[in-house]
C-alpha cells in the first residue's frame, strides 16, 4: 500500500508548549498530529493519513474499537494549540534554519531549497537549491548531440563524441536515409510498373472491340438496307397489281356500259 506522511516529530518543536504534548499526538503514529481529524464516537484525534490507512486495513473500524469510524473535524482546542506551536523545517539537518508556524509547514517544505533530491546521472543526494548546478557539471549525466543524435555521458564526451566522430555519424545516418529513400522510390516505381504493364494489352483489347463493333454496325446497316430494298420491291409489285386490277375493272365496266347502251338502242327500235 502507498505510504502516507506521518505526524511531525516532537524534536522539531521550537520553544515552549503550554499544553501537555501527549494531548497533541496521533494515537496511531504517536507523533504530533498532522492535518488532524477525529472520530465522532470516541472524539480521539488522528492524523488524516494515518487513520485513512488504518481504516483501509481494518474494514472501517475505528482504532478505539468503535463499531464504525465516522469522521468529524478535529476538536477546536487541539487545532488552537497546534497553531501556537513553532517548528523547525524538516530539512534543518541539511542547513535550513527556518522556524515555521504549523500552518506554514507544508507550503515551505514543498519549495525548501535544502530538501534532498537525487541526481539523474550519479544518483547521489543533492540539495534542491544546488540541483541544477550539479546536473550541469555531473559527469554521469547523459547528453544528446543535436547534430548526430549520439547519446553519451558528459564525462565520456572527449572519448566518444569528438568532432570527427560526430561528422562520421552524421554521414552514416545520411547514407541510411538515402538508402531508405532509394528503396522507397524503387518500391513506388515497381508499383507503377505493375499498373502500367497491362495498359497496352487493355488498349489492344479496346481497339479490337471497337473494330468488332464497327463491323457489327456495318453488317447491321447492310442488313437493314437489304430488308428495305426487299420491302420496297414487294410494295412496288403490290402497287402494280392494284393498278392492274383497277385497269381490268375499268375495262370491264366500260364493256358492260357499251352492252347496256346496245340493249337500250334495240329496245328503242322495236318500239
Amino acid at each position: 500500500m502507498e505510504s502516507v506522511q506521518p505526524g511531525l516529530s516532537v524534536d522539531r518543536i521550537e520553544g515552549h508548549c503550554e499544553m501537555d504534548i501527549n494531548d497533541l499526538k496521533c494515537d496511531i503514529c504517536t507523533k504530533i498530529l498532522w492535518q488532524p481529524v477525529a472520530c465522532r464516537t470516541c472524539e480521539v484525534a488522528f492524523c488524516s493519513g494515518c487513520i485513512n490507512q488504518w481504516l483501509a486495513q481494518n474494514s472501517g473500524v475505528c482504532r478505539k474499537n468503535c463499531r464504525e469510524f465516522v469522521q468529524r473535524s478535529c476538536p477546536r482546542f487541539i487545532v488552537q494549540q497546534l497553531s501556537r506551536l513553532q517548528f523547525k523545517c524538516q530539512n534543518s539537518l541539511q542547513g535550513c534554519d527556518q522556524i515555521l508556524a504549523y500552518e506554514s509547514i507544508e507550503a515551505h517544505e514543498l519549495e525548501c531549497g535544502y530538501k534532498q533530491t537525487q541526481c539523474q546521472g550519479c544518483h547521489e543526494a543533492v540539495l534542491r537549491k544546488n540541483h541544477i548546478d550539479h546536473e550541469n557539471t555531473c559527469p554521469q549525466i547523459e547528453l544528446k548531440c543535436s547534430e548526430c543524435n549520439i547519446t553519451y555521458k558528459r564525462g565520456d564526451g572527449p572519448a566518444v563524441h569528438t568532432e570527427i566522430i560526430c561528422l562520421k555519424e552524421q554521414l552514416r545516418q545520411l547514407r541510411l536515409e538515402f538508402q531508405a529513400h532509394t528503396k522507397h522510390e524503387g518500391q513506388q516505381i515497381d508499383e507503377l510498373t505493375e499498373k502500367i504493364q497491362p495498359l497496352p494489352e487493355t488498349l489492344q483489347q479496346l481497339q479490337q472491340a471497337s473494330e468488332s463493333n464497327k463491323q457489327q454496325v456495318s453488317d447491321d446497316i447492310k442488313s437493314f438496307q437489304q430488308a428495305l430494298a426487299a420491302d420496297k420491291e414487294q410494295t412496288s409489285k403490290e402497287i402494280q397489281q392494284i393498278q392492274q386490277k383497277f385497269q381490268l375493272t375499268g375495262e370491264k365496266s366500260s364493256t358492260e356500259m357499251e352492252d347496256l347502251k346496245k340493249q337500250l338502242e334495240q329496245y328503242s327500235t322495236a318500239d
